[in-house]
């Protein structure tokens, strides 16, 4: 008894002292009986205030007249025990965030002698959690204005583009009808020809990053895709490249999982933005070796497309997402390729993983929800 007596001062001494939390104990009507000096802190009653009163002293003016305290006591005796956040009221009237734990007490012959209730002030998490909610917000409308922007650019830089290419053009055959051959002119007119075609490629970027923007489909355009079936209709849209390839491409694949679960207009950008760069990628001095599989990994399904070609360094690596960047200019690109992939596969909650080594190749990873 004295061993039990010991243990009792303790904990009620522990329990007084803590300063963080407000703990009290209630008779099981929920009239306070015990009152911390955390809970004098936080909510500013001294213990002679609250003894014997009704704990709904401390809720909110609403939640009295909801019975919202009476709830809690009946949710607690019902499942052993009652947790949620809300607000509170201190003595002064003004308000907090709480995270409450309303916890039922019984004797020996479980008989119901009361309820304990820790209360923490969670103020401070509760405003970071709506400062995160108000700068993701205010970030959706900073992309969605970036989105606008760039599509009305896009947009409204064809026609003059356009017209600039025509013009060219007509100036081009006016030297070819008058017979011209001043080098001199000709290489200015070249010089025209190249800008224009890189700002007609530029405009072509940006309408179809806008697109991707767009039309990123959402979980309800989910189908089933047959990854051997997409595989094989990539290959044949990408003939030209091994065509144009010096040394012999050999492409594997190893489908163990056939089918899943994503769009399939998504997928087929996807794989055919990692495999046509394995091709035009491939390293002159070797023989291109791609192997292109799909396997189960705990809740992924895992696209891989693994090549010998080039390869890339740690500080390609660290820019490889970067839209419009492009570590060889020898390979006709835009540089959006892989950032439409990204966007594309963490959008539909994917990831995607590279390892790479200069001169020994690469290997792209993309991570499928199954």
């Amino acid at each position: 008894m004295k061993t039990q007596h010991f243990n009792e001062s303790i904990t009620s001494t522990f329990i007084e002292q803590v300063k963080e939390y407000a703990i009290f104990a209630m008779d099981p009507n929920g009239i306070i009986e015990t009152w911390n000096e955390g809970a004098e802190r936080m909510k500013g009653y001294k213990e002679e205030e609250v003894i014997g009163k009704f704990y709904g002293m401390l809720f909110t003016d609403e939640d009295r007249a909801s019975h919202k305290p009476e709830q809690e006591l009946e949710e607690a005796k019902t499942h052993e025990q009652f947790q949620t956040e809300g607000w509170r009221r201190k003595k002064d009237g003004s308000l907090f965030w709480a995270g409450l734990t309303l916890t039922p007490i019984y004797n020996d012959d479980k008989e119901l002698i009361g309820l304990t209730k820790v209360t923490r002030d969670l103020s401070d998490k509760r405003r970071a959690e709506q400062d995160l909610t108000r700068k993701h917000d205010e970030l959706v409308i900073t992309n969605r204005d970036l989105d606008n922007f760039i599509y009305t650019a896009s947009h409204d830089l064809k026609s003059p583009i356009l017209n600039i290419d025509g013009l060219v053009n007509r100036l081009i055959s006016l030297f070819e009808d008058k017979g011209i051959q001043d080098p001199e002119l000709l290489e200015l007119v070249g010089y025209f020809r190249k800008s224009v075609d890189r700002f007609k490629t530029t405009i072509a970027d940006l309408t179809t990053i806008s697109k991707l923007q767009r039309t990123i489909e959402d979980e309800s355009n989910l189908e089933q895709v047959r990854v051997q079936q997409v595989f094989e209709d990539i290959l044949d849209d990408l003939k030209f490249l091994f065509e144009a390839s010096c040394f012999p491409c050999k492409v594997q694949s190893d489908f163990q999982v056939n089918a899943l679960n994503f769009s399939r207009k998504n997928f087929r950008s996807i794989l055919y933005n990692l495999l046509s760069n394995a091709i035009k990628y491939r390293s002159n001095g070797n023989n291109c070796h791609i192997k292109v599989s799909t396997y189960a990994d705990g809740e992924w399904v895992v696209l891989s497309v693994k090549d010998n070609g080039l390869g890339m360094s740690a500080d390609d690596l660290a820019k490889l997402y970067t839209m419009f960047k492009r570590f060889h200019d020898h390979v006709d690109g835009s540089g959006i390729g892989l950032y439409i992939v990204k966007r594309i596969v963490e959008n539909a909650g994917g990831k995607i993983a590279v390892t790479s080594e200069e001169g020994k190749g690469s290997e792209f990873k993309v991570y499928f929800q199954s």
